[in-house]
């Protein structure tokens, strides 16, 4: 999980206070981690991975999501795969085989964003029934990327016969999701689905737009939180 350069600026600009509490967040988070708390573990490596509480240091990290992931950690194990896959060039050697291997264990997990990297895995070594396969369950955990992505799967019929109903659907929802603007390729591509559809299509599309709720794992949802896990977890730990 990157951060963004707005949440990078915003780092910056912490209090001398709220400095003082990642800092305070991050050792005790070290301390559990060396116990052997395989999610302080992870936490310990996403702190080192951003810079949260202490100086940002990717080969740290990178020892931490390894310790993490051997503990069973699903997140660490995530993390893991990113290094491999070439997060933080030069720290360990990459390689796509064990970049899959680590992201797989995450995905099958539950954790959408494993779920997409996973599928794109797939996609871009030809293998499109699996990248359906995982981009639908993280599609169904609201992913606009996956969304965005079974959406074009399903118009060009790869890995999947061609349906413009579908194909529609997540293109509408990615669209919603996402907040983004409809650009005029993605205009045309709407345009051309819907009149390739008979009514029944049409219906079919607007029933799946009309009921979609997204459905977000727990291990999604956990990753998501970030420093506010992070800082729960040391409150737990204490109690």
């Amino acid at each position: 999980m990157k951060l963004t350069a707005l949440v990078l600026s915003c780092l910056l600009l912490l209090s001398p206070s709220a400095r003082a509490d990642n800092a305070a967040t991050f050792n005790a988070m070290l301390a559990l981690a060396t116990k052997g708390d395989a999610e302080a573990q992870y936490h310990a490596g996403m702190m080192y991975n951003n810079g949260i509480g202490t100086k940002q240091d990717p080969e740290q990290a990178f020892q931490w999501f390894q310790k993490s992931a051997v503990a069973n950690d699903p997140l660490g194990a995530y993390k893991l795969g990113c290094y491999y896959a070439g997060q933080f060039p030069g720290v360990v050697k990459t390689s796509p085989e064990k970049a899959l291997k680590y992201k797989l264990i995450a995905a099958w997990a539950g954790y959408s964003l494993a779920q997409h990297d996973v599928a794109v895995h797939y996609a871009e070594a030809g293998n499109f029934e699996e990248a359906v396969k995982w981009l639908t369950f993280a599609a169904a955990q609201g992913f606009d990327q996956s969304l965005f992505g079974l959406s074009r799967l399903y118009y060009t019929g790869a890995g999947t016969p061609r349906d413009d109903a579908v194909a529609y659907a997540y293109l509408k929802l990615a669209l919603e999701v996402s907040g983004a603007e409809t650009s005029s390729r993605m205009q045309a591509a709407l345009d051309d689905m819907i009149a390739n559809m008979d009514s029944a299509e049409r219906a079919k599309s607007e029933r799946m737009v009309s009921e979609w709720k997204p459905q977000p794992t727990a291990l999604t949802i956990e990753a998501g939180r970030g420093l506010e896990a992070a800082e729960e977890h040391v409150l737990d730990a204490l109690d």
